[in-house]
């Protein structure tokens, strides 16, 4: 791998009052290919890594002749975000799966996140972590497939710039050490080509581009498999050779030339794996032919895909899959055929293809999502093997490594005997454990003998039965609250109100708060807000859910989304309100018409007297809030905060809105103005909901970091504990870093005060929303911490298939 130095390293930091010290711990040995080893003087350390804005310059350490950096974040008494540096490196990062570095931090409690920047073109890719919960040096790896993108990269080979950025959590001074700056991941034979180049012409597809090409890495690292993920704009014939296999995960637009680097592959004997699209100079050489985009005729019309006729060697017979759409697809005779179809939930055939497989490619009609995983992992695999048959016996070697590794465990001997540590007597996990050990002995068997499909199979099995025994072995705490969000009004896809509660009630739940109104939109009989027209069809979803609630004893607080309108509120009533001035604009005079203005009067009426609605027209258990904030801090600039404001303080603003914030004491002004706005709405449905039912519970989903978001956002939360107008609060805690869910619960338990502080457990935003090992850890942290209680999002499909069974076995089970 070719290195060329140049590049820049930014990193960010944030603090409260009082420095921290301590000794730096010795730095460990690495084996990896470093780019910068810091061999140079303090004085080069300073110029090379140059501070910006408001932070302090760099200083080199040396422990026991090993040097590091150390990055001073200076937040106590300043104003600016972050702490930053620059280091100038020229890389080609193509062929290496991303950049690890070592990393310590004695106290990281006042950084809010950190962040790791790669400037390439006119763009940058950023990437993201948590400070280790470590005592000593950590490495920290930032995955390539796992990077968004901020404005027009030009690819991982024209890197001239790393940015680490630590964000402000707390007005605390900390500091943080790196060293031993370098890759990791190399080689293999199969390269993961993502569509960078859409940030070019449509911008909005990147979310899924990123989505879907990580799906397909972390599957490809689950079993081991050698891989590289490839920016499309990094896609050359040079970089092509020695690659057996290319997956497009999703790539809705490719450049000419990039198609045409991919169609000489393929013609020199490449095989190719490609999800939903295939360029249409790639059908000729492929014998496949694309057809016309089909939408589902109904939620669930697409559920799983099954074999047909010979199917493909080694594919499970049913890989649950729950598309909304696909792609038309037809087989040409003599080179291609279908084997796979699309299912419907009720179990009938749609006859729709969906895994079509030619000599040289095969195509899956939707893109691969991450449910069902462990069918996923086969069906993956069975593509991989039937293409690139050598490639099998790494798939299954990779699968049988692997069992035993999750949660605190990296391999199977310590997690065995990690979890008979912590069975209790009577308890099933003892058989789950020796079920997993005859599956494994199974799978090595098949793998001897050559049988590497149901190898497979059999190791899959048996990490589902070594999990399943962890599962089983955790305990419960009684008298906690167990919610989940459920973000659909019509609660879990494929599934009635009343047996989704029912699930909840079997696994220990106690309450759900399902999001029934928005800004714009009612999915109740409302006389306050427009009904949303599924209610027609579908009946008034507060009562079909409440009735279920009340029937299996499980609590019901009603989720609104304040001030946003939502996708299902109609064009018309959005233009009316636009109209009127009641719609949002944005610092630079753009609108957000989506958004409702916090500051208008009519606006605080309608959220208030919608809420209230709610409490007096059913017997729910609670009231909850969210969104109950700006969008931003571009938000609201509109004419009618102007007057509002202005009023408010007495005097005119000559140049709106640009004094707010050149003029320190106008933008105090104007920060109080904002969180008064979210304030009173709070204050008033707190109060009055109390009148109307007394025994009904008020509480809000919030940003994490309030001393930054009460500025940024107007949500001066810990105000609201402290008034009493909450009765508890959720804290919207998504990372998936155990050791930042805990610092900031930590700090979350301080600003609530009195207040019941139920975090917000991120498993459907996690990489994997089936990650139960995870997310038993974050439960098991809110335990540690004595919260009382956790909310979960969110309430759908995977999490109650594939995960809510699995926390009723044992850490929510009912006694």
């Amino acid at each position: 791998m070719s290195i060329k130095l140049t590049a820049v390293l930014v990193v960010a930091c944030v603090a409260q009052s009082v420095a921290i010290a301590g000794p730096v711990p010795l730095i460990p040995e690495t084996a990896y290919e470093i780019i910068d080893d810091l061999s140079y003087s303090e004085a080069t350390a300073q110029t090379s890594w140059r501070p910006m804005t408001g932070s302090k310059s760099v200083s080199l350490v040396e422990i026991e002749g090993k040097k590091a950096l150390k990055m001073p974040c200076n937040f106590y008494g300043t104003k600016f975000d972050r702490s930053s540096w620059d280091r100038e490196l020229k890389l080609d990062l193509t062929m290496c799966k991303g950049v690890q570095f070592l990393f310590y931090c004695h106290d990281a409690s006042s950084i809010g996140s950190f962040r790791v920047y790669f400037h390439s073109g006119d763009g940058w890719y950023r990437g993201k972590f948590a400070a280790p919960a470590s005592a000593g040096w950590t490495v920290v790896k930032i995955h390539k497939n796992s990077t968004d993108i901020e404005g027009r990269p030009a690819g991982w080979s024209k890197v001239d710039t790393i940015r680490i950025s630590a964000w402000r959590g707390q007005d605390v001074d900390t500091a943080f050490y790196i060293t031993a700056l370098g890759l990791f991941g190399s080689g293999g034979k199969i390269i993961v080509v993502r569509g960078d180049s859409v940030a070019n012409e449509i911008p909005n597809e990147l979310k899924a581009v990123k989505q879907y090409a990580n799906i397909m890495a972390r599957f490809l690292d689950r079993v081991g498999l050698s891989h590289i993920v490839l920016s499309d704009l990094d896609v050359t014939e040079e970089r092509l050779k020695g690659i057996k296999l290319m997956i497009l995960p999703y790539n809705p637009k490719m450049p000419d030339k990039v198609a045409e680097r991919i169609a000489k592959f393929l013609q020199a004997g490449g095989k190719l794996i490609t999800c939903y699209t295939l360029p249409r100079r790639f059908e000729a050489i492929v014998g496949i032919r694309v057809g016309p985009h089909i939408r589902q005729k109904y939620q669930g019309y697409f559920a799983s895909i099954r074999t047909c006729d010979e199917g493909l060697h080694g594919m499970p017979a049913v890989t649950e899959q729950v598309s909304w759409n696909i792609n038309d697809v037809s087989a040409v005779d003599g080179r291609s055929r279908i084997a796979a179809l699309w299912y419907s939930n009720n179990g009938q055939s749609t006859g729709e293809p969906a895994v079509v497989i030619s000599e040289n490619c095969i195509y899956l009609t939707h893109v691969l999502l991450s449910d069902d995983s462990a069918n996923k992992v086969q069906l993956l695999l069975a593509m991989i093997g039937n293409l690139v048959p050598e490639l099998w016996r790494e798939a299954v070697r990779g699968c049988l490594d692997r069992i035993g590794r999750f949660g605190p465990y990296t391999e199977y001997n310590s997690s065995k005997q990690g979890v008979e540590k912590i069975i209790s007597k009577g308890s099933p996990a003892g058989l789950a454990l020796d079920r997993a050990a005859g599956l494994r002995k199974r799978g090595l068997a098949l793998l001897s003998e050559g049988n590497f499909s149901k190898a497979i199979a059999a190791a899959e099995k048996a990490q589902e039965s070594m999990i399943e025994a962890y599962c089983l072995a955790q305990k419960p705490l009684q008298g906690e609250h167990r919610a989940f969000w459920c973000h659909s009004a019509f609660g879990v896809a494929g599934m009635t109100w009343d047996r989704a509660i029912e699930l909840l009630a079997e696994n220990g739940f106690t309450a759900i708060l399902p999001n029934m109104l928005w800004g714009g939109a009612a999915f109740y009989n409302s006389e306050v807000l427009p009904v949303a027209a599924a209610v027609k069809e579908k009946g008034d979803q507060i009562d079909l859910c409440l009735t279920a609630c009340k029937k299996y004893g499980i609590k019901c607080h009603i989720w609104k989304v304040n001030y946003n309108m939502g996708w299902a509120t109609d064009k018309k009533y959005i233009a009316r309100m636009k109209a009127k001035g009641r719609t949002q604009v944005n610092y630079d005079g753009s609108s957000n018409e989506r958004w409702l203005c916090p500051s208008h009067p009519d606006n605080q009426k309608l959220e208030i007297e919608s809420m209230l609605e709610v409490a007096g027209k059913y017997d729910v258990d609670g009231l909850h809030f969210d969104y109950i904030r700006y969008p931003g801090k571009d938000g609201c600039f509109c004419k009618g905060c102007r007057l509002r404001f202005e009023k408010s303080i007495g005097r005119k603003i000559n140049n709106w809105p640009t004094d707010l914030r050149n003029n320190e004491s106008l933008n105090e002004k104007w920060l109080d103005f904002r969180r008064r706005q979210i304030t009173t709405v709070v204050a008033a449905v707190a109060q009055r909901a109390k009148k109307i039912r007394p025994d009904i519970k008020v509480s809000a989903a919030v940003f994490r970091n309030w001393p930054v978001d009460r500025n940024s956002v107007g949500q001066d939360w810990k105000l609201w504990c402290d008034r009493g107008f909450l009765d508890f609060v959720c804290p919207m805690d998504y990372t998936d870093s155990g050791s930042h869910f805990e610092n900031m619960i930590g700090q979350q338990l301080e600003w609530a005060g009195n207040v019941p502080c139920y975090p917000g457990i991120g498993l459907s935003v996690w990489s994997s929303s089936s990650d139960i090992c995870k997310l038993i850890e974050h439960i098991n942290i809110t335990r540690r911490l004595g919260t009382g209680g956790f909310t979960i999002f969110n309430y759908g499909p995977t999490e109650t298939n594939e995960v809510l069974p699995l926390l009723g076995k044992g850490i929510t089970r009912k006694r």
